[in-house]
């Protein structure tokens, strides 16, 4: 439905205060021009400036005030033929001036409200393909507090090659955080296959090395560009809290604990799309973390490279880890995981003035702290001498 400033005719990005100041802007000309007219000699040829009225409005207002600026200003110009009666042919060019750049800004406000139609179809579009693809994950997830946040580099996308999932299986919570080599549809459709491979795989297999195998043989014989690859990250997250990490060439995940943020220790392999170069089979385990045990009141964020990239106007690049720390800080525990990521997203925009040069996926799963009253529940059923 068109918002108010389209029914009136208006570009449909120009508010309230763009348009006070356009059409004070041209009341302010009209004034002008009748004053200088009328205290300067003929000759001086003021009233022809009045030819830059409808141009004027045309910058907040929509054809039909561009008209109607173009009719004032051109009974402005025969109003000051009294003052020159011999200029009627200079009163009649200007008229037809007047008229000829209305029209000319008609088609112009015309066109980009056609453009910005188009547009608006064309973000619904990619809104409803990113709801089809990177699915928002459950509010809660085992025992934890899930959210997703994606910022596409692009101004007008919302949907790029980053890309993440989540799921609970009898090894404990699995989640997956990846970035696809490259943009637009074909990326996307890169990311797709990697996320169905995931939905299906991390079910079955028992390892995360294994895991990341079977992603890989899915996306081998998914139709792609051959320089397609995909860094990725795998966690898992056992009831007890162990947890393991997996990285495809991605950066690790971090932990939020009491204020302090230190990574997840992971085992390495090849990105995603390039395990076949290996000698080893695409199924084998790989090296494995040596594991971190988590604790309620942790909060586990992985992260795509669009976030820890960003840079000021100096070039230097988002300190992330010294920004989550300053975000403990400010806010008391426990961590709202979608907080989390609303703010940590405005933090690097507003730190690289909001150019981003890539696109930047977040997800975080927050452990909330026991009750006291569970926990002295816990520590009573220890058994003597454990701590």
């Amino acid at each position: 439905m068109a918002d108010g400033d389209e029914q009136d005719g208006a570009p449909a990005t120009t508010g309230r205060g763009p348009k006070a100041a356009v059409l004070g802007t041209a009341l302010l000309l009209c004034v002008l021009v009748v004053v200088l007219q009328v205290t300067t000699p003929p000759a001086s040829h003021i009233a022809s400036v009045l030819v830059a009225v409808p141009a004027v409005i045309s910058f907040g207002f929509g054809p039909p005030v561009i008209i109607g600026s173009a009719v004032v200003a051109a009974g402005i110009r025969w109003l000051l033929l009294p003052a020159e009666p011999h200029r009627i042919g200079s009163v009649i060019g200007t008229t037809v001036v007047i008229c000829v750049i209305a029209a000319l800004s008609c088609f112009v406000v015309r066109r980009g409200e056609r453009e910005s139609a188009r547009l608006r179809k064309v973000v619904s579009v990619a809104e409803t393909s990113q709801r089809a693809v990177l699915r928002p994950p459950p509010e809660t997830l085992g025992p934890f507090r899930t959210a997703a946040s994606y910022l596409a580099a692009a101004q007008y996308a919302r949907i790029g090659g980053d890309l993440y999932a989540v799921a609970d299986t009898e090894f404990g919570v699995r989640a997956l955080i990846g970035d696809v080599r490259g943009k637009g549809l074909d990326a996307v459709s890169t990311a797709s296959a990697v996320l169905g491979s995931f939905h299906e795989a991390a079910y079955e297999e028992e390892t995360l090395g294994r895991l990341a195998g079977r992603l890989d043989t899915g996306l081998n014989r998914f139709p792609r560009d051959d320089e397609a690859f995909v860094t990725a990250l795998l966690i898992q997250i056992a009831p007890d809290g162990h947890t393991e990490a997996y990285s495809c060439g991605h950066p690790p995940s971090l932990v939020l604990r009491e204020g302090t943020v230190r990574e997840l220790p992971a085992g390495t392999g090849l990105p995603l799309g390039l395990r076949t170069l290996t000698s080893a089979p695409a199924d084998a385990d790989g090296p494995r973390s040596a594991g971190t045990l988590l604790r309620p009141g942790d909060t586990v964020l992985l992260y795509t490279d669009g976030i820890a990239e960003a840079r000021n106007e100096t070039g230097a690049f988002y300190p992330l880890a010294d920004r989550l720390t300053a975000y403990q800080r400010a806010h008391s525990p426990p961590v709202d995981p979608q907080h989390l990521l609303t703010w940590l997203l405005d933090d690097a925009q507003a730190y690289s003035c909001a150019d981003t040069y890539d696109d930047a996926a977040l997800l975080a799963l927050a452990w909330p702290p026991e009750r006291p009253s569970r926990r002295a529940e816990t520590r009573k059923k220890m058994p003597p001498g454990t701590a």
